[in-house]
This record gives structure tokens, sequence and C-alpha cells, in this order.
């Protein structure tokens, strides 16, 4: 099969023609027919946060068709439609049993940890498989599987409630859904889009936000005070995790509320714990990945058309073009909310 692999960090990858994969007993093989491309897969190539192994398959947002099924699998069938819940879990650890299997003590990484969906085929665990409806796009279900689950759950993180502001910094993929699942499912009151780039907080507004700030025009902080009438917003979610952004959602953040950092950020960050978190009570919130249950959750809320990913997928690519596809999503010239790659038949 065709699979796109980073063997060097900071190097493009390289489209290989690797065996297909075997499946165990408790596995299933996917016919990718969708794989998003996610700025964290950015960071997996550049090295910004390590992979398990190298070569690598990276891609963690897939959707397909199961083409076989090991022995022990039961209540999948070949020709089932289903999107991969990218973390893979022991399912006997305190945190499984508790439905965080996100911080299993075995956790392993679809994508980053374990061979993912940047390929023809990928074998992963049945039991992190999710039935995807038929009137829902491959794609759009290859999008839920981090763009959309991973905003999910840093709002649930959050704790946003009916009514409460919300600022968005980065509104890229996960941000843009964010605001979305903000206004829409959460019911919140203010929703602020905080970026540098004019394009992205116009597909913003489109998404959902009721306000938006660009922080080289503006000064964040006053502009926050200015739009909430000085009560700034309950829940800041950082998309970014740059240092700098980190700081400026400190600022943004309401007495009482929450900064949820979910971006990953290369340097450090120092802040006073006085004039931080102990003056106004704040919390720092980190998020990492989502829940089987939140995303089966997703998949309802689209299937009721609750949920609208019909704008999300903006730019489509062969699977042979990954790397195309990658650069497409780091140029804002091109303007993408998510990228999409799909195997050429």
């Amino acid at each position: 099969m065709k699979a796109a692999r980073l063997h060097r960090i900071h190097k493009k990858l390289s489209l290989d023609r690797i065996p297909v994969p075997k499946i165990s007993a408790s596995d299933v093989l996917v016919d990718v027919r969708a794989s998003g491309i996610c700025h964290s897969d950015v960071n997996y190539r550049d090295g910004v946060a390590p992979v398990a192994k190298l070569p690598i398959i990276l891609g963690h947002e897939i959707a397909g068709v199961v083409a076989e099924k090991g022995a022990r699998v039961k209540g999948l069938e070949i020709g089932d439609r289903i999107v991969v819940h990218y973390v893979s879990s022991c399912g006997r650890c305190r945190y499984c049993r508790s439905d965080r299997e996100n911080l299993c003590v075995k956790y392993e990484m679809i994508g980053k940890d374990i061979d993912g969906g940047f390929a023809e085929y990928s074998c992963v665990p049945a039991t992190s498989t999710v039935p995807l409806p038929d009137r829902i796009p491959f794609e759009q279900g290859a999008i839920m599987g981090c763009a959309v689950s991973t905003a999910y759950h840093a709002l649930n993180r959050g704790g946003l409630k009916r009514g409460e502001n919300v600022g968005v910094i980065g509104v890229g993929g996960l941000g843009m859904h964010a605001i979305q699942l903000a206004k829409k499912i959460f019911h919140a009151g203010q929703v602020v889009a905080v970026d540098r780039f004019d394009w992205k907080l116009k597909h913003a507004k489109r998404f959902g936000a009721t306000d938006i700030v660009n922080v080289e025009k503006q000064d964040a902080k006053t502009a926050m005070e200015k739009l909430t009438d000085g009560v700034f917003a309950d829940v800041v979610v950082d998309f970014v995790g740059h240092e700098k952004t980190i700081r400026q959602g400190i600022n943004l953040v309401a007495k009482g509320g929450r900064l949820v950092i979910v971006g990953i950020g290369a340097k450090l960050v120092t802040i006073s714990p006085y004039e931080s978190l102990i003056g106004k009570e704040m919390k720092i919130v980190g998020v990492d990945d989502h829940l089987k249950s939140e995303l089966i959750q997703l998949i309802d809320l689209v299937r009721y058309r609750k949920l609208d990913l019909s704008h999300s997928v903006t730019h489509r690519v062969a699977l042979d073009e990954i790397n195309a596809g990658f650069k497409i999503l780091e140029d804002p010239i091109e303007r993408p909310i998510r990228v999409v790659a799909s195997k050429t038949e």
C-alpha cells in the first residue's frame, strides 16, 4: 500500500510502498477514505512534540470503512463506516474505568506513537472505532476525530455554562469549531474570537463569534474589557499555546474564570501566581486529546443537524500530495480551516 511516513524530523513526509498491516484478534483494518491534516501533525514533523518512533505514519483524524476484523472483534462488520478515536488505551486502569481513557497509564496515540491514517489502510484497535452514519461524509467524520472533538473536550474541561462569556485565542481548525460549539451547543453569552488574521476572524463570525479582536490592531485586554463591560471572559481557550498567547489569555480571564490551554508551545512560560492566579482565583486547565464518549456525542449532533460541519473542510488533497497539504495548512495565503487527504482510487 501507499503510506506517507515521517523518516526524519524537520523533513517532508516520504510516500513509501509498504505492506498492508497485519491485524491482531482485537484489531480492525481500516480502508482509509479521509484523513485530516492537523497542526499537531506539523508539530510532530518538526519535533515540537516527539513521536515514539521513526519512520512513522502520521495522521490521527481518520475515517473509513472496515476492511478486515480480528477474530475477537464483535459489533463491527466488514463494510461498516467508522471514525477512529485516536486514543489507544488499556481499558483496565483507573482512568479507563472512569471514562478518562485519554489519561490511560498505557496510552498510545494513533498517528504519533503508533502508525496512523496517512496511508491507504490503517490497523487500529476495534475499541478505538465509532460508527459513522451514512449521512455524514467521510471528510467530516475525519475532522471530528480531533478538530471538533478536542475543541468540545476543551469547552467541557473549562466548565463553560449557559450565558457565560468565552474567549477563543487562535481561530484555526480547532478554534473555529470551539466557537460554533460554544454558541450553538453550550449556549454561551459573548463568544469573542482573538487572532491576528482578518480572514480568520471573518470566518469566526460566520461560525458564530459575537465579537472579534485582531491583536495586530488592538490591545486584546483593552478590547475584551470594553466588549464585556469590564467583566472579561469566564472561559478563555488558548489553541495556540505560545508564551505570548498564554500571558494574553491570563489577562483576558474574568475573576473566578478559567484559562484552558490546548495549543502545544515550544517555550517555557513564567507567571506570577499572585497576580495571575491567586488575586482573581483563576484556574488554569490543561487539555490532552478528548474522550470517546464526546466523539459519540458529536456524531449525533452532526447527524441531527445541531452542528454544521459543511464549511469546515476548505482544502482537499490526494494522499500522494500530502506534503502539499501540509504547505496549505501552514500558508495563511491559502486561508485554510481544515485540509483533508484521501487516497487516489
